[in-house]
């Protein structure tokens, strides 16, 4: 009896650990968003280009999908920092109601160490707007036209303490370097 119970528990723990090749495809579909997302931010007024980079966004967001419900998410100790972090960024572009299911995943994975508080921040400031709501980090902003400045910050005097708490730098750089790739656009 004990053999069949140590072999169920072999064969329960093996379906759930990720085959190593999990975390070269999320970096491989983190790789191919971001040089899809500079050459949109390079040709605002690429329609096709545009509707490439959403149909690789939802084929992204369909997959993770699929190795969260599988594996969990995809941490540090699973899959590595960089495709960790490349989970995050295709978590990014999910819809509303996944992205809030991400959001509960990535709050366990910073306290477990797996995924850094910087990425988690940034995700709450992006559902905290979807949401109607201020965000409390700053790190999103309004860069259509000549626009290239934080969207609405919860109590914006203490948005710097906030960010060092989580990792990340002063709103004033993360701004103007963000603000410099937008302005390489033109």
């Amino acid at each position: 009896m004990r053999r069949v119970a140590a072999a169920l528990f072999l064969f329960i723990a093996c379906a759930h650990t990720p085959p190593p090749q999990i975390g070269d495809e999320l970096r491989a579909m983190s790789d191919a968003d971001q040089a899809l997302l500079r050459r949109s931010i390079k040709e605002p007024d690429n329609a096709a280009l545009r509707a490439e980079l959403k149909d690789l966004e939802a084929k992204n967001v369909t997959r993770l999908r699929e190795i969260v419900r599988r594996y969990g998410w995809p941490g540090r100790s699973m899959v590595g920092d960089k495709a960790s972090g490349a989970a995050w960024l295709i978590a990014q572009h999910a819809d509303s109601a996944t992205l809030h299911q991400m959001l509960t995943l990535m709050k366990q994975a910073v306290a477990k160490r797996e995924l850094e508080g910087a990425l988690y921040a940034t995700s709450l400031d992006r559902v905290l707007l979807q949401d109607g709501k201020k965000q409390l980090y700053g790190s999103q902003f309004d860069t259509k036209g000549d626009k290239c400045e934080p969207l609405s910050i919860e109590d914006p005097e203490h948005v710097d303490a906030r960010r060092q708490e989580v990792g990340l730098g002063p709103l004033a750089e993360y701004a103007q370097q963000l603000c410099a790739i937008y302005k390489q656009k033109k």
